[in-house]
């Protein structure tokens, strides 16, 4: 009876699929071998993964002991700034930062960087962040500063590089698309270059609620 009634309804399917094909029941017809398709190439990309990233091996302790060297890109002084560069002071003791040229910015971000910068480093006796400019007479921005992450860790076989780029929060969800497409894109192209010893981590500086520049 069973048998008998798969067999029915089955037919009963193909009729109906035949008649109403021109009526568009192809469509189905095409979307649900489609999506079990799609369905299962997910499932093994997933297992594929899982299979690729597990791991039976330790902790490597050789590697600890050589401290990252920390690569910041900046376009001017700012709270964000500031605390990009604070963040990365706590990372490691170097640290580099990057501005690239040509901008309207440049001779005073240098001036600012000695002032908020080099000047509380030395008080505390510490070694200051360096400030380097790159040149760019093409006004390209991510080219050289990726060029320049490269030749440090190239320089630099047994360290890691940590690159921190520095991000405002906005307070609305709307407002996100405004800001930090650079760094966003920054890190992209550096995760696309496949190092494995270079890393890419924000600095978050969330606007909140703030009117009004904090000073010094």
């Amino acid at each position: 009876v069973n048998g008998l009634g798969a067999l029915v309804t089955g037919i009963t399917v193909i009729v109906v699929l035949v008649a109403k094909f021109v009526e568009g029941a192809w469509i189905t017809l095409l979307f649900i071998p489609l999506t079990i398709a799609f369905f299962i190439a997910v499932r093994r990309h997933y297992h594929s993964v899982r299979m690729l990233t597990s791991c039976r091996v330790p902790v490597r302790t050789a590697s600890l002991s050589q401290s990252p060297i920390v690569v910041i890109p900046i376009d001017r002084w700012s709270n964000i700034t500031r605390q990009g560069i604070e963040f990365a002071a706590r990372l490691s003791s170097e640290v580099i930062a990057i501005h690239v040229e040509p901008t309207e910015h440049s001779e005073l971000l240098q001036a600012e960087w000695e002032h908020y910068v080099e000047r509380p480093f030395r008080a505390a006796g510490k070694e200051p962040p360096k400030l380097h400019f790159l040149p760019s007479p093409y006004r390209f921005v991510i080219v050289p500063t990726v060029q320049f992450i490269l030749d440090v860790s190239n320089k630099n076989p047994a360290r890691s590089i940590i690159v921190v780029i520095p991000e405002l929060v906005e307070n609305k969800w709307y407002e996100y698309f405004l800001h930090n497409q650079r760094g966003r894109l920054l890190e992209w192209v550096l995760l696309a270059r496949g190092n494995e010893r270079i890393f890419a981590v924000s600095a978050p500086w969330h606007i909140g609620e703030r009117t009004q520049p904090i000073h010094s």
